[in-house]
């Protein structure tokens, strides 16, 4: 009997941790996805505030994918770092046009990094 509370207790335990999981993703993913659309909106209007805007999210983003490697894994998140700085460095440049093209390119691994590092039903089939 002891047997089976343990087993229910670890069961209870790692669905909890897989629920909390995907709710610290979809808020990571969802700030991110906000954050991206106003840098966004800053690099087409060739605002100096993309460059700061880009910065910010360097930092906070770096927080997250620290906190987010502890628990899953994607070499994706690294990359999404790389592009990162590719587009602050195009902002650095004063290249507005090639900076919104890395924006975009953001915006569609976001997305693609969502995909992957949320729970979908695809994953257990």
């Amino acid at each position: 009997m002891k047997k089976v509370i343990v087993a229910i207790v670890v069961l209870l335990a790692i669905i909890t941790a897989g629920i909390l999981e995907n709710v610290y993703v979809d808020k990571v993913f969802s700030t991110l996805d906000d954050r991206l659309g106003e840098i966004e909106a800053d690099v087409l209007s060739e605002s100096d505030s993309a460059l700061n805007g880009v910065r910010d999210l360097t930092k906070w983003w770096e927080k997250q994918r620290s906190f987010m490697e502890l628990f899953t894994y994607s070499p994706d998140l690294r990359a999404f770092s790389v592009a990162l700085g590719e587009t602050e460095g195009s902002l650095e440049s004063g290249d507005y046009q090639n900076a919104q093209s890395k924006i975009q390119s953001l915006i569609v691994m976001s997305s693609n990094l969502h995909r992957i590092l949320d729970f979908n039903l695809e994953d257990v089939i």
